[in-house]
């Protein structure tokens, strides 16, 4: 082998072995990454395994919120981290609509009836329960506790499989999503002060969730917040047809889990003698043979500060004064006197013994915690709707009815309401207010009355219709009384500005205005917010507050008349002044006749396309309605008192005959007066109208016609010896109506109507119609509601809507209070033989009057009166 071939053999074999030795060191590279790797593996493994379900479940949360219970937004889902300890808890689950596509659909800040719920937990699921506490039992009859707790479980509304536990398990995660941004019937914004529903119409609403979601979220150390934005597609309609379809609607809502008190507030025994709104209970007890309805009073938690000096008569500061924050919304001008009318309620807590008891503050700015759709604040709203409304609705911790929460709604056309009802009842006496605008002053000195009025509801107050019954009328043109006394007894009454004031009083010193409070205001606080210690016990308590009450039931000033009662007592109307209704009535009259004469003249230059006329003559026509209603209810009038035993008044008293004979005739006057209310100079110019003096005047007659059934009851509880009899009112109108007729004389237009209204009305009474009549024999509640001209609306101004809590109901009227009104076997003895009677005598009149009456037209009138009472007849 050459030196040539031997190099190139020595070489092959030298780069053999290079590439094996560069092989073994690929290998062994190989083997120490995937040691490496796997190293690795097992390390990341390891710490994946350390990783809990929890810490997994809540990594990276968009969104955080901790405090009663943790809230985390995680990838489009909402979790809750409920600490075991919360397990059976009470809480109130409350919902709010804090922002609103249509707020003709709901009022922003208002909420449905907050819920009484407790979370438990079973197996791996959380339940949401709905806790009812409508029985009760004394602590002492635990045998009776056992039946009920097993009686009156906790309703399941919810289960929600947990997700996870934190470490040491004293917490568990839910998914509450689905919950919070879903269509939960309880939860809705729908049913909650629509303004629909005040038209008549229904809004039928239609989930979209693909549009819905969960926004903002908060917690704070006892409540939770969430805030749901919600989507549908709404259809408004009638009941016969669809006004809009499908429209699309979104609710922001505001949801609130809030602890209940630990120790709740021992409650207070209402009396169906004051005017207090009740959280109704079902007692049973082993001392007792029944069940007991107990009904507690809503009230706040006022407790001194310092309870020696309160016990000693000094003034003290509670514990945790009443709260009231003003939306920053509201118009700049209506701010001062909101506050106002707020602290106004100060007079009455000092009286015993509380300073600063309640506060008006702004909005907090730059307080993150501060919500004002929190149910742990109390916020004054403004609702930017044409709505002439305020109301003033409270919550309760329906345990004890405590009240937890309570908001003021005032709508934008309160001011309107104002403007109409300041003009129409006071121009005549105050020439400042004869504008198309309300001087400021007045706006000012009206928003705080009506906001005071509200504020007394916020505080547990009902309506007390009877507090300006017990005024003699002609004190209400006294300047020191009314500078005193204003025109009620309580701003809790419907008893608005000073109507019986005449042209000239105000410059005599007559005040026009509500008063701040009367005399039965400071004794509704102290009744429901005069401090008593532990040491008194609850039925001393009781006993002393009964004693309250007792020692006062004789004067009429304190005297409490339930709304919803005017149809049987004239003592308990509402927006009437003084204990006399005709002499206040004819006031009034005067006084609108005035209007209608001055109007063009007042208001001309201001007024360019005769609206505001329009709309005072509209009020006008409405207020002389009212002041006819005040007179009709005397009629067959009974006056109600609540009393117990020991009382030093009567439980009924029939009206006296000589209030009802000077009301009926009253009423037969005016059939004759309506003609002022077509003034042709004022009406000439306005929309076209027709003869509201002859619908009034068919209407007058038709409601005298009826009284001869709530004439009877009177009657029969009559002590007199002589009382206002049915006989009598038949007889009576018959006169009126036919007086010209009988004496051959020809009836003018007004008495040709009244005569037309009269055949008809009592053809309907007597049963000879033949769509039949109502049983005019029986009086019920609602068995007379006096006169109402269609096409008008006649506003209280003050319609509210109470919502103390959904166990605050029960058999409770949260209006007329929780004694309501019954009448039983009434049946007056053959009242239609008196009609038919009158329909025999008037057929007989007609006849006799066509046969004799030369005045062809006159003579037609009779004839077509007869025609219908022969086709009655057949």
């Amino acid at each position: 082998m050459n030196t040539r071939a031997l190099l190139l053999f020595i070489c092959l074999i030298l780069a053999g072995a290079a590439t094996d030795t560069q092989a073994q060191s690929r290998k062994k590279k190989e083997k120490q990454k995937k040691e490496q790797q796997a190293a690795r593996d097992k390390a990341v493994k390891d710490s994946l395994a350390k990783i809990t379900p929890y810490e997994r479940l809540l990594k990276d949360p968009q969104k955080t919120a901790k405090g009663l219970m943790n809230l985390y937004y995680v990838k489009s889902k909402l979790y809750l981290e409920l600490p075991m300890s919360l397990m059976g808890k009470n809480l109130l689950l409350a919902s709010t609509i804090s922002e609103i596509s249509d707020n003709y659909d709901g009022i922003v800040g208002s909420k449905q009836n907050p819920m009484q719920v407790q979370f438990s937990k079973v197996d791996s699921s959380i339940l949401l329960r709905k806790i009812e506490t409508g029985t009760i039992t004394p602590a002492s009859d635990t045998t009776i506790q056992q039946a009920l707790d097993i009686n009156s479980i906790g309703a399941i509304i919810k289960v929600f499989p947990v997700q996870a536990y934190n470490k040491d398990r004293s917490t568990a995660v839910i998914d509450v999503t689905e919950y919070f941004a879903g269509d939960v019937k309880e939860l809705s914004p729908f049913g909650i002060f629509s303004v629909y529903g005040a038209y008549g119409l229904k809004s039928t609403p239609s989930f979209k969730r693909d549009r819905s979601f969960i926004g903002e979220i908060k917690s704070f150390s006892d409540n939770v917040m969430i805030k749901s934005h919600l989507s549908y597609e709404t259809s408004i309609g009638d009941g016969k047809r669809t006004l809009v379809k499908d429209n699309p609607f979104t609710a922001v809502m505001t949801r609130t889990f809030v602890l209940l008190p630990e120790q709740p507030l021992r409650p207070r025994v209402a009396d169906s003698r004051i005017g207090i709104f009740t959280t109704s209970k079902n007692q049973l007890s082993d001392a007792v043979n029944r069940t007991e309805a107990v009904y507690f009073a809503n009230r706040w938690r006022l407790e001194p500060k310092d309870a020696a000096a309160y016990q000693r008569g000094e003034l003290v500061e509670p514990v945790q004064p009443i709260i009231f924050y003003v939306d920053s919304d509201f118009p700049q001008s209506w701010k001062q006197p909101i506050k106002k009318a707020v602290e106004d309620w100060q007079l009455t807590f000092e009286k015993i013994g509380f300073k600063n008891a309640i506060l008006a503050l702004d909005y907090p700015k730059g307080d993150s915690s501060f919500d004002p759709d929190n149910i742990k604040y109390n916020c004054i709203r403004y609702s930017p709707v044409p709505v002439a409304n305020a109301m003033g609705p409270s919550w309760v911790d329906p345990r004890t009815g405590e009240i937890i929460n309570a908001s003021v709604y005032v709508f934008h056309d309160i001011v309107r309401l104002l403007n109409n009802w300041i003009f129409v009842q006071t121009a005549p006496a105050n020439k400042a207010v004869r504008h198309k605008e309300l001087p400021e002053k007045e706006r000012q000195e009206g928003i705080q009355y009506v906001v005071r009025h509200e504020i007394g509801h916020c505080l547990g107050f009902m309506h007390n219709m009877g507090s300006s019954a017990s005024i003699p009328v002609d004190s209400l043109r006294s300047p020191s009384f009314t500078q005193q006394y204003g025109t009620t007894h309580s701003i809790m009454d419907y008893a608005r500005f000073n109507y019986v004031a005449q042209p000239g009083d105000l410059e005599k010193g007559v005040a026009l205005n509500p008063p701040q409070f009367g005399l039965y205001d400071y004794y509704l606080v102290k009744w429901n917010y005069a401090w008593f210690p532990a040491s008194v016990s609850a039925a001393d308590e009781k006993a002393t507050l009964a004693k309250w009450i007792t020692d006062r039931s004789g004067d009429p000033r304190y005297r409490y008349g339930a709304q919803g009662l005017q149809s049987v007592d004239p003592h308990s109307q509402t927006e009437d002044l003084g204990d006399d209704a005709v002499q206040a009535s004819l006031y009034g009259i005067s006084n609108l006749k005035y209007i209608i004469k001055n109007l063009n003249s007042w208001v001309g230059p201001e007024d360019k396309d005769y609206t505001y006329r329009q709309e005072i003559w509209e009020n006008v026509l409405s207020q002389y309605v009212r002041y006819i209603n005040h007179v009709l209810n005397n009629i067959g009038g009974i006056y109600l008192h609540e009393k117990y035993e020991g009382d030093p008044v009567p439980f009924f008293q029939s009206v006296p005959r000589q209030q009802q004979v000077k009301a009926f005739r009253f009423l037969l006057d005016q059939l004759a007066d309506l003609d002022w209310l077509e003034d042709k100079a004022l009406l000439e110019n306005m929309t076209l109208t027709g003869t509201p003096a002859t619908v009034l005047r068919s209407q007058v007659v038709e409601a005298l016609l009826n009284m001869p059934g709530r004439v009877n009851l009177s009657a029969s509880k009559s002590t007199e010896a002589n009382p206002f009899a049915p006989k009598e009112v038949m007889d009576n109108l018959y006169s009126f109506v036919w007086k010209k007729t009988s004496a051959g004389q020809l009836p003018n237009k007004a008495e040709k109507d009244v005569q037309k209204a009269y055949v008809a009305a009592i053809i309907k009474e007597s049963k000879l119609a033949p769509s039949g009549a109502g049983d005019a024999s029986a009086i019920t509640d609602d068995a007379f509601t006096g006169i109402q001209l269609p096409g008008l609306h006649m506003a209280d101004g003050c319609a509210h809507t109470e919502l103390p809590g959904k166990a605050a109901f029960g058999a409770a009227d949260p209006i007329s209070g929780f004694r309501s009104l019954s009448i039983n076997f009434n049946r007056a003895p053959a009242l239609e033989s008196l009609y038919y009677a009158k329909i025999l005598a008037t057929r007989q009149l007609l006849t006799a009057a066509v046969a004799r009456t030369a005045d062809k037209e006159t003579a037609m009138h009779y004839r077509l009166l007869l025609h219908q009472i022969e086709k009655a007849l057949k």
